[in-house]
């Protein structure tokens, strides 16, 4: 019998913080999936959504750093165009998401898709 995980949430548009990193100026956040429980790391699928002007960012949906208890969003907008936290909460983005783990454990006995040896 598989184990399954499945999580979901949202951040707060209070909870972006500045980089100035490559492809900077832009914001980050890091998405606290702890309330899920996953026992490994899953799979994590999210979007960044608001009241407005989110559909001229990129990075609302590429993560980094996945982990069982969290994961980190960057955003930026086209180059030559700043970003600031005070924008993502002005315009109350948010990064939506879900996370599965599913686990398959191997039956009792030989592998199934293994071939049996003659």
């Amino acid at each position: 019998m598989p184990k399954v995980v499945i999580g979901s949430g949202s951040t707060s548009p209070q909870d972006w913080q500045a980089y100035t990193g490559a492809g900077g100026p832009g914001i980050f956040v890091d998405v606290d999936t702890s309330h899920a429980h996953f026992p490994e790391t899953p799979v994590y699928v999210c979007a960044l959504y608001g009241d407005s002007e989110h559909w001229d960012t990129v990075g609302g949906s590429s993560i980094y750093f996945p982990s069982p208890t969290s994961f980190r969003v960057y955003v930026r907008r086209r180059p030559q165009v700043g970003l600031t936290v005070s924008d993502a909460a002005r315009l109350r983005w948010r990064v939506g998401w879900i996370g599965q783990y599913i686990h398959f454990p191997f039956p009792e006995g030989p592998d199934p898709e293994q071939p049996i040896p003659s």
